[in-house]
């Protein structure tokens, strides 16, 4: 039987407390270097004060109450955890097809997530995610010389339900992204606890589905890409990441991941965003004529993209960091040892 014919065999989510790695002085300690490459991602302790944090969240459920149609009857009020359950949205509009936001409505409401795309380019949450300088820090240091950014992916909030669904494995949608992805970014705006709706990773899946890819970062599915997330989704116990407000999730572009499972009574706030390295990308038109248009995100198509498997290179892990700035030091292929902070970027 095909897997497309089968119910897909998922591992459920368990609760998970990033170590603490870090050390002073340096945006990123060979600790924390070592823990990106074995595992695909990283979570960075309070990078965000939290004034900044509440300041910025005044401005999001501002923009949200104007921009989001709440269905005749309800009201959602900030300071009333009471009327965040089971919100009621009014009709969503269709998605355009055309134009400069094709592909994707600039706020989505459905079900209990909200989606405020449109907030991604406001010049106050550029400041405060994707062009605060402790966050980039941390992507230059993996990644090396980074793309201007012009915009995050938006706010995403996910509000609680009276009866949340059950079935922890059957409510995660592992997958991985679009477009071009390299290093990625989950700030949480808000205390993420256990089943709060917290980011769920599969550790170690980089690595596979790196290999399922043509290109190094573009987005290029080879005919088993699909099989190769099932693959994954089976044998990989997610972890869904908790984490308090300020805390930011960087993960490898190529990692299965999944919303996280929300049974919680707050609302989970996050900032998704995108880094990649400086170097030439596709044209709008040009993505919309391979339809990888998402205008939503920073990330876009390099022009010119290196091959998963270059002609005569030996197969190792060294391969997919090819390129980073991680790539140039001694922390793959075995080369782990000696003093967790001893290596610098």
């Amino acid at each position: 039987m095909s897997i497309r014919n089968r119910t897909p065999r998922r591992q459920p989510s368990v609760a998970y407390q990033a170590p603490r790695l870090e050390a002073p002085g340096v945006p990123l300690c060979r600790a924390e270097a070592a823990f990106f490459v074995a595992h695909g991602f990283l979570v960075k302790r309070g990078l965000i004060g939290e004034a900044a944090i509440d300041s910025a969240l005044e401005r999001i459920w501002t923009h949200l109450l104007d921009r989001v149609p709440q269905a005749s009857g309800r009201r959602l009020r900030p300071n009333q955890p009471a009327t965040w359950m089971d919100p009621r949205w009014a009709a969503t509009p269709p998605t355009p097809k055309a134009g400069p936001h094709a592909g994707r409505l600039r706020t989505e409401h459905r079900g209990a997530t909200v989606k405020l795309h449109d907030l991604g380019g406001a010049d106050f949450l550029l400041r405060l995610v994707p062009n605060n300088p402790a966050l980039r820090a941390v992507a230059t240091a993996l990644l090396g010389d980074l793309r201007p950014s012009r915009r995050a992916r938006g706010v995403y909030a996910v509000f609680p339900r009276a009866a949340p669904p059950s079935g922890p494995a059957q409510t995660l949608a592992p997958h991985t992204d679009q477009v071009c992805q390299q290093l990625n970014l989950c700030v949480y705006l808000g205390d993420v606890p256990p089943r709060g709706g917290g980011f769920t990773i599969y550790p170690g899946s980089h690595r596979a589905m790196f290999e399922a890819h043509r290109w190094h970062a573009n987005w290029s599915p080879l005919p088993g890409y699909k099989e190769a997330v099932e693959r994954v989704a089976a044998a990989t116990r997610p972890l869904e990441l908790v984490g308090a407000k300020g805390d930011a999730v960087f993960w490898h572009g190529r990692a299965v991941h999944s919303a996280g499972i929300h049974a919680g009574r707050n609302i989970r706030w996050a900032v998704f965003a995108d880094f990649i390295q400086d170097r030439p990308v596709r044209s709008d038109d040009e993505h919309r004529a391979v339809g990888q248009y998402e205008w939503f995100k920073d990330a876009k198509l390099f022009r010119d993209d290196a091959p998963v498997a270059a002609s005569g290179e030996a197969a190792g892990e060294a391969r997919m960091w090819r390129g980073w700035r991680l790539g140039g030091h001694d922390l793959l292929e075995g080369g782990r040892g000696g003093s967790p902070h001893a290596w610098r970027p």
